[in-house]
């Protein structure tokens, strides 16, 4: 055994290759920065042993001379460097385990029990007998001898007791994920040795509830969990059918370890889904569009019959303060029994199955304002094996009124003129949405041209019946304290949205002694100048997740939008990143102060019940270079909308009625809030009120004829009243709150299913397995080929170098060191026979 192991045992190393460096380092306090008071002890403690035994008769006898006081010395120096608390430094290169992480699709689509699995897999069949019993959890459930998608991958883990994934934890430091929200994924499992206990933990675990599989933001999870890890590889066990948020493709390849691909599910049935894609929300009078997405499989050649209808508001359901003054709650109508069926038809059509994918547009031209449910309907076909896919249930609003857009600028830049030019032919927003406050107008103009404000300091009840404010370049001097305090009102409390755009004349740190500094979702110091540079902007990975940011259809289109900017001369550099703030695009290669963070050009955080953006150059208007407004209108334009759509618009903010989702499963959990201001925008609070609490009625859809529900609000905070509810009849559901001040009927809708997003598309994606796998250089399996994936996994030792602290004076050699000096001098002492 030579002196490394012997070092690599002291440190905890079991394989330990070489020792790159050592050093020394003294941790008491006392020592100085440069142990001088160290040097001195240590010369204080010799000094005085040297002289005492000086004076000391010890006669002839030559060697107590010497080693006596050797001894004695030796002894009281190593006591003063235990007191200096010595530490080695040593820099050490070692064979370690990488890391191999699991992850798991837990959505409810797992449940499925496939009822043949010849064609594709046969492992279900072959082990059926081995899986602890458990009743069918999906509604695909077939019968009890029929195994779910989940208690497959299961019996695939730990079909032999584990002893497979023991002998692959012995190379590898395993962890288990699941896939199973929106935004990234759960770590369920960390195991460090494989035993009986991690199959009862993880059978636990894996519900299959999840209500849809965002693959696109499992990876972006795994990518940042993966920062510092030593990482051999990732499996992957899913059906692959990707329905939630961006593309797994845009992360996936930026891990740079191979990714394993392992199936679950048919990859053939005879199935036709349907989807219905709707705007966020129409414009009365104003033609929008409707897309129903037919996919299909062993279905090509037959003809299928679809119907689009729509259900339209009832009288009195227009929804928001539409309606008619003093009506009493309890005199809301009820609901037809079959109101989905009494809608008026769209569109009625037998279409020729000719693709895996087709699209239908529906065209739409709203009438009526309120919430309109559209339904979409593939007639089920005799080869089908399931059908509660053909039918897809939506809804949206209808306004007869118009986002309201902001621009505060101090002079016509070219940014100012290109979005007043997007905004006016906005069917949201409109001539009569958009309005500005230029500072260096004339003030005639002002006065007569309605487009601009002739002050900012306008009422609350105006102020806050905006949607949007858009800073530009404008000095923080022409905005007065009480703008900028309700400006920090209109985001924080209101939900507004807030887009700095940042112009060369006056930098982002003008706001730093101002209130609108929190706000920023970057720091930058008050006396910045421009940098001037050319560059052309880079996007983030974070940017796929924001839809203003995706200018294309596909990634590639993407990248050519984004590069048709061209190059840009000048940007403000920042400090720092706002911890809550998330960069969309940034300089390809300057960095913040850090030397890690780019610098920041676009990017976006939520504040209080807002949600900002910080765009670094008023220069946007170059993506209309070769492609005219095509993708400089959706960028402003998807931008505005997703800040305008988070809450309610212009003046209906005073009250309002609102369901914390617009679509639930049967079984989850309703959140009813009501949001209530005077008409200065002020909060309301229960002393207001004529009773404690405010009172609603809820029409809940039964078998037979709808019923009606009492609903209590219990105040939470100034102006917030809130209620919970569990929800368990599917269908659609209405809600009716009276406002106490106007006595006008505020209402809002939603809809329950029984039927999850994960039941679209049964059967498994393949072409969506095999291309993550080839894009990192990994590889696809079957479930039944889990073997073969065990056997493929990459072995090669992995090194690491390490920088470890071994407190040499808190060891048990460097004790038997002091203690053995004293000893030899307690014998030279005893064999002399001196006291």
């Amino acid at each position: 055994m030579s002196y490394s192991d012997v070092l690599g045992r002291l440190l905890g190393f079991s394989r330990m290759e070489a020792i790159e460096s050592l050093g020394l380092r003294w941790n008491a306090a006392w020592i100085g920065s440069r142990g001088g008071w160290l040097c001195l002890a240590l010369l204080v403690v010799v000094g005085l042993v040297a002289f005492l035994y000086s004076r000391h008769l010890l006669g002839h006898r030559g060697m107590a001379k010497w080693y006596l006081p050797v001894f004695r010395a030796g002894a009281l120096v190593v006591i003063v460097v235990i007191l200096a608390q010595p530490v080695v430094l040593v820099r050490i290169r070692h064979v370690t385990r990488p890391s191999l992480w699991f992850v798991i699709d837990d959505t409810a689509s797992m449940s499925i029990r496939d009822e043949s699995l010849s064609t594709d897999n046969g492992f279900a069949e072959e082990h059926q007998g081995t899986v602890a019993d458990r009743p069918p959890t999906g509604p695909f459930a077939k019968g009890e001898g029929t195994l779910s998608r989940t208690e497959r991958v299961l019996e695939a883990f730990f079909g032999d007791g584990g002893k497979r994934l023991a002998d692959l934890a012995k190379t590898y430091r395993i962890r288990f994920f699941a896939v199973r929200r929106m935004d990234g994924v759960d770590l369920v499992l960390q195991p460090d040795t494989i035993d009986p206990t991690c199959l009862e933990k993880l059978r636990g675990e894996l519900t299959a509830q999840g209500d849809t599989t965002s693959l696109g933001a499992a990876f972006a999870d795994i990518l940042r969990r993966k920062a510092g890890m030593q990482l051999a590889g990732v499996v992957v066990v899913s059906d692959f059918n990707h329905n939630s948020g961006p593309s797994p493709e845009a992360f996936v390849s930026r891990l740079n370890v191979p990714v394993f691909c392992v199936g679950v599910g048919r990859s053939e049935s005879t199935d036709i889904a349907v989807e219905l894609q709707l705007p966020p929300f129409m414009k009365k009078n104003e033609k929008s569009s409707l897309t129903v997405v037919l996919r299909q499989s062993g279905l090509s050649g037959e003809r299928v019959h679809v119907t689009v209808s729509v259900r339209k508001p009832r009288p009195n359901e227009e929804g928001g303060a539409g309606g008619p003054q003093g009506v009493s709650i309890s005199a809301l109508p009820p609901l037809p029994e079959s109101s989905e069926q009494d809608g008026e038809i769209l569109f009625d059509r037998t279409i020729d199955v000719t693709e895996r994918v087709m699209t239908v547009e529906v065209p739409f031209t709203p009438s009526e304002i309120g919430q309109h449910v559209f339904v979409a309907e593939a007639e089920g076909l005799p080869s089908e094996k399931v059908t509660q896919n053909n039918r897809a249930v939506r809804d949206t609003f209808v306004r007869d009124y118009f986002v309201r857009v902001l621009y505060v600028e101090e002079e016509p830049t070219w940014e100012w003129r290109f979005i007043r030019e997007v905004f006016h032919r906005d069917p949201l927003v409109g001539p009569e949405g958009f309005r500005t406050y230029l500072r260096s107008a004339d003030p005639r103009v002002r006065e007569r041209n309605p487009l601009f404000l002739t002050t900012l300091s306008l009422p609350r009840r105006e102020f806050f019946a905006n949607d949007v404010i858009i800073l530009g370049d404008v000095p923080a001097t022409a905005i007065s304290p009480n703008v900028m305090e309700m400006i920090d009102e209109f985001v924080n409390e209101m939900g507004g949205g807030l887009v700095f755009c940042v112009g060369p004349r006056f930098g982002p740190g003008q706001w730093n002694d101002t209130q609108l500094a929190r706000l920023l979702p970057v720091e930058v110091p008050p006396l910045t100048r421009i940098r001037e540079t050319n560059f052309v902007p880079r996007l983030t990975p974070e940017s796929a997740l924001f839809d203003f940011m995706r200018l294309g259809e596909n990634e590639a289109e993407t990248r050519m939008a984004w590069d048709n900017i061209g190059k840009l001369s000048w940007y403000y550099p920042v400090q720092r990143v706002r911890p809550l703030a998330t960069v969309l695009a940034s300089h390809p290669y300057d960095t913040c102060p850090d030397g890690k963070t780019r610098q920041p050009l676009i990017a976006v955080q939520k504040v209080g019940r807002g949600e900002v953006v910080y765009v670094g150059v008023n220069e946007m208007w170059r993506l209309r270079r070769k492609y005219g407004e095509k993708y400089y209108r959706q960028f402003w334009g998807q931008m505005i909308h997703r800040l305008a759509i988070q809450h309610a618009l212009g003046a209906d903010k005073r009250f309002v009625v609102r369901s914390d989702h617009r679509e639930y499963r049967s079984g989850d959990e309703a959140v009813l809030t009501v949001e209530a201001y005077d008409a200065d925008f002020r909060p309301l609070n229960a002393a207001q009120l004529p009773t404690p609490q405010l009172a609603g009625m809820l029409l809940v859809p039964t078998e037979s004829q709808p019923e009606m529900r009492e609903i209590r609000f219990g105040e939470t905070r100034p102006g917030w009243f809130e209620s919970r509810l569990k929800l368990y009849n599917p269908g659609e559901y209405r809600l009716v709150v009276e406002d106490p001040l106007t006595k006008q009927r505020v209402e809002t809708s939603f809809l329950v299913f029984n039927q999850s997003v994960e039941f679209q598309q049964i059967t498994r994606n393949v072409e969506r397995q095999r291309l993550l796998a080839q894009l990192t250089g990994g590889k696809s399996y079957e479930l039944s080929e889990w073997d073969s994936l065990l056997k493929d996994l990459p072995r090669e030792a992995q090194m690491e170098t390490e920088v470890r602290e071994l407190e040499i004076w808190n060891t048990w050699p460097f004790f038997l060191f002091v203690v053995g000096l004293l000893l030899c001098e307690w014998f030279a002492r005893k064999w002399l026979n001196l006291r």
